[in-house]
C-alpha cells in the first residue's frame, strides 16, 4: 500500500539526486563566450563521444555539465540515452534541461514509460522546470491516480506548468485525493499563485488560493494560501490580513507578519499602525519590525512613540526601526537614550544613530559627548568614530585625559577615526610615554586606522620615521608594521634601512613587513636581502617574500620571467624552488616551460616541473606546438607520475597535430 511516507520519499530521492551533485553542477551555468558555429559543432561532437565511449562516470557527468552550456539538438540522444543511469541520470537531466529544442522534451516524455523510483521523479521534475505542455496529459493521469506513488511529483510539475489542464488537475487531487495527494496539490497551488501574482494575474491567484483554504490539508498550507489571497486581493485583501494578526495560533499570525511586510499602501501602513494598541507587548515588537521593514515614513510618527516609551521589547524594535528608516528628527530622543537609557536601549539608540544623515545629527552628538555615566560617554565616542564626525575632534581630545580610563581609551581609539595628519605626532608621541598596556593598546589601534586614512602616504611615514630613534625595541617594530600599512615610497626606505640595521630585532621586524608588501616596488629589496650573506631566517623570509610578488602580483610576464630567473638565482631549498615552479606555471610562455624542464632531473623537483610543464603546455600549445612538443618528451622521459605521464601524452599528441607537415 502507498503510504504518505512513500510519497515524500520520492521526491526526496529525487532531490538527494541533484544534491549529490558537485557544487558546480547544480545551478545552470550562463551562456558560453560568443564563438562560431564550427567551433561549437566540433566541441558538441566531442562531448557526445565522451557520453558513448567507456569514460568514467566523472568525465560522463563533465561532458554532461558541460552540454549544460554548450549543448544542442545533436547532443539530446546522447544524454537521454543516459536518463536510466542509476548514477548519471541527474547529470543527464541536468544536460539536457537548458537544450532550447523540442526534441528534449519529446525525449524526457518518452522517459516516462521506461522508468520508476526516483529516476522516473527526477524525470518529472525536469519536464515541470520546461513547463513542457505536451506532458500535462500524461502527468494528469499519474497526478490523480490513487496507487501511483508519483503523484506528488508530478502535482508540482504541473504547477510550474500552469496551463488551465494542468490547473484543472491539480484542483482535482486537491478536492479528492489521498492525504499525500492533497498536500502535494496544495503546495503546487500555491507555486501557481506565486507565479500568477508575478504575472498580476490577481483574480485567478486569489480564486486557487481561496480553494487552497477550503481543501483538507494541514494548517501551514492554509495560512501560506491566505498570505496569496491577501496579495492578490490587495487594499481589498486588508481585513483579512488584519484578521491574521489578531489570531491566536502562531503559525497564521507568522504568515499576518509576512504579509505585513509584501501588502503595498500608505492605507496598509496606517492599519497595521492601528492594530498595534490591541497587541500584546511581544507580539507589538514582531509587527513593529515588519511595520519597519516596509519603508513607509506614514509610520515614523508611531515609531517614535513607541521607543520614547513602553515595555523594554516594544521601546528596542521602535529604537531599531527609526534607525532602519533613518529619521533624523529622533535624533535627540535616541541621544537621550544612550545617555540616560540602560544598557541595552542605549546600545540600541546608537547603533541607530549610526544611521541617521545630516550634518546636525553630527552636532548633536559631539555637543553630547561629556553627558552621562562612563558607559554612556564610551558608547558616544565609539558613535563618533563610526560616523567619523571629524568636527568632534577637540571634545575627543578632550576626553583622551579624561580621569575615567574607559572613557580616556574610548577617546584615544576614536580619534583614530577622526584625526589628520597635523595630529599624528601626537598620538605617536603619546605611544612612547604610554603607563600602561591598555594605553598602549588603545593607542596602536589608534594609530593602525589612522596611519592608512591619510592622503599623503609619504608625509605619515615621515611622522613615524621620526619618532623611531626615540622609541623602545618594543614601539620600533609596531613603527615599522605601521610603515608597512601605509606604504608609499618613504615607507619602503624606512622599512629597507631597518632590514639591514645591525639590531636583529628589527631584521626581524623589517623582513616580516617587507614579505608582505603589497606593491611590487618591495622586490628588489626582498632579492638584494635575500642575495646578501645574513640569517638564513631572514634570508628565505626575503626570498619567499620576493616569490610571493612574483606569483601575485599583476606584472607583465618578461618582468615575471626575469625575476623567476633571479629567485632561481638565489635559492638555496627545493621548497623555495617547488614554489618558483608553480609560479612558471602560470606564466603562458614558451620560455617559462624551458626554464621548467631542466627541473625534471631533479627527482625532488620532478613532479613539480612536470605539473608546471603541463600546466604552460596546456596554455600555449596552440602558439607554439614545438615548443611544446619538445617539452612533453622531457616529461615522459622523466619517469614522473602516471598522471602526468597520461596528461604529457595527451598534450603531445595536440602538438604534433598542430605542427606544420
Amino acid at each position: 500500500m502507498t503510504t504518505t511516507f512513500q510519497h515524500v520519499s520520492v521526491i526526496l530521492a529525487a532531490a538527494l539526486m541533484t544534491a549529490e551533485m558537485p557544487a558546480h553542477l547544480r545551478a545552470h551555468p550562463g551562456p558560453s563566450p560568443a564563438r562560431n558555429a564550427a567551433e561549437e559543432n566540433t566541441e558538441v561532437a566531442e562531448l557526445v563521444a565522451v557520453l558513448q565511449s567507456d569514460a568514467t562516470p566523472f568525465d560522463k557527468a563533465q561532458a554532461c555539465q558541460r552540454l549544460a552550456l554548450v549543448g544542442t539538438r545533436e547532443a539530446v540522444p546522447a544524454l537521454a540515452a543516459l536518463l536510466a543511469d542509476e548514477r548519471l541520470s541527474s547529470h543527464a537531466r541536468f544536460g539536457l534541461e537548458p537544450i532550447p529544442d523540442p526534441s528534449v522534451d519529446d525525449a524526457l516524455r518518452d522517459a516516462l514509460g521506461k522508468l520508476d523510483g526516483r529516476l522516473l521523479a527526477g524525470v518529472i521534475q525536469s519536464i515541470g522546470v520546461r513547463r513542457d505542455v505536451k506532458a500535462v496529459g500524461v502527468l494528469a493521469r499519474l497526478a490523480n491516480d490513487p496507487a501511483s506513488e508519483m503523484a506528488p511529483v508530478a502535482l508540482m510539475a504541473l504547477g510550474q506548468i500552469g496551463t488551465a489542464e494542468a490547473t484543472e488537475a491539480i484542483e482535482r487531487a486537491l478536492a479528492s485525493g489521498s492525504p499525500a495527494a492533497r498536500e502535494a496539490a496544495a503546495d503546487a497551488c500555491l507555486v501557481r499563485v506565486d507565479r500568477l501574482l508575478a504575472q498580476d494575474e490577481r483574480q485567478e491567484a486569489a480564486r486557487l488560493g481561496d480553494a487552497v483554504r477550503r481543501a483538507d490539508v494541514p494548517r501551514r498550507l492554509h495560512a501560506a494560501a491566505t498570505r496569496g489571497v491577501i496579495l492578490a486581493l490587495q487594499s481589498s485583501g486588508l481585513p483579512l490580513l488584519l484578521k491574521q494578526l489578531e489570531s491566536d495560533d502562531k503559525d497564521v499570525f507568522d504568515i499576518g507578519l509576512r504579509t505585513s511586510r509584501e501588502l503595498p499602501g500608505g492605507d496598509v501602513t496606517l492599519s497595521l499602525v492601528a492594530a498595534l494598541d490591541a497587541l500584546p507587548p511581544p507580539r507589538q515588537a514582531l509587527l513593529i519590525r515588519a511595520i519597519g521593514d516596509r519603508q513607509d515614513a506614514a509610520a515614523l510618527p508611531a515609531a517614535r512613540k513607541w521607543a520614547a516609551g513602553g515595555s523594554r521589547e516594544v521601546r528596542l524594535a521602535a529604537i531599531d526601526v527609526l534607525g532602519q528608516m533613518s529619521d533624523a528628527s529622533a535624533a535627540a530622543m535616541l541621544l537621550e537614550t544612550v545617555v540616560s537609557g540602560e544598557p541595552a536601549l542605549a546600545r540600541a539608540a546608537q547603533t541607530s544613530l549610526v544611521n541617521l544623515h545630516g550634518g546636525a545629527v553630527d552636532a548633536a552628538i559631539a555637543a553630547n559627548l561629556d553627558r552621562g555615566d562612563p558607559q554612556a560617554r564610551t558608547l558616544l565616542l565609539d558613535l563618533v568614530a563610526q560616523r567619523a564626525i571629524a568636527s568632534a575632534l577637540p571634545a575627543v581630545l578632550k576626553a583622551a585625559d579624561d580621569p575615567d580610563e574607559q572613557v580616556r581609551l574610548a577617546a584615544i581609539k576614536t580619534l583614530g577615526r577622526i584625526v589628520g595628519l597635523q595630529e599624528m605626532p601626537m598620538l605617536t608621541n603619546r605611544l612612547l610615554t604610554a603607563t600602561s598596556p591598555q594605553e598602549t593598546a588603545a593607542l596602536q589601534e589608534a594609530l593602525r586606522v589612522a596611519g592608512p586614512r591619510m592622503p599623503d602616504r609619504d608625509a605619515c611615514a615621515g611622522v613615524f620615521l621620526d619618532s623611531m630613534p626615540k622609541a623602545p625595541i618594543a614601539s620600533k617594530r609596531f613603527l615599522i608594521e605601521l610603515l608597512g600599512s601605509v606604504g608609499g615610497t618613504r615607507a619602503l626606505e624606512g622599512v629597507s634601512a631597518a632590514a639591514e640595521d645591525a639590531d636583529e630585532d628589527l631584521q626581524d621586524a623589517a623582513t616580516q613587513v617587507l614579505g608582505e608588501w603589497m606593491s611590487a616596488e618591495a622586490a628588489p629589496v626582498l632579492l638584494n636581502l635575500a642575495e646578501t650573506p645574513r640569517n638564513d631566517k631572514f634570508k628565505t623570509r626575503a626570498l619567499r617574500g620576493y616569490i610571493r610578488i612574483l606569483r601575485q602580483m599583476n606584472l607583465p610576464v618578461d618582468e615575471k620571467l626575469a625575476m623567476c630567473e633571479a629567485a632561481f638565482g638565489a635559492a638555496r631549498r627545493d621548497e623555495e624552488r617547488q614554489l618558483l615552479l608553480a609560479a612558471l606555471g602560470r606564466i603562458p610562455s614558451a620560455k617559462a616551460i624551458s626554464m621548467v624542464v631542466p627541473h625534471l632531473a631533479n627527482p625532488a623537483l620532478a613532479e613539480d616541473a612536470a605539473a608546471a610543464a603541463l600546466a604552460v603546455g596546456e596554455t600555449i600549445v596552440q602558439n607554439d606546438p614545438r615548443a611544446v612538443a619538445d617539452a612533453m618528451r622531457q616529461v615522459l622521459k622523466s619517469g614522473v607520475s602516471d598522471a602526468n605521464t597520461t596528461q604529457a601524452r595527451l598534450i603531445l599528441e595536440r602538438a604534433t597535430r598542430l605542427l606544420p607537415k
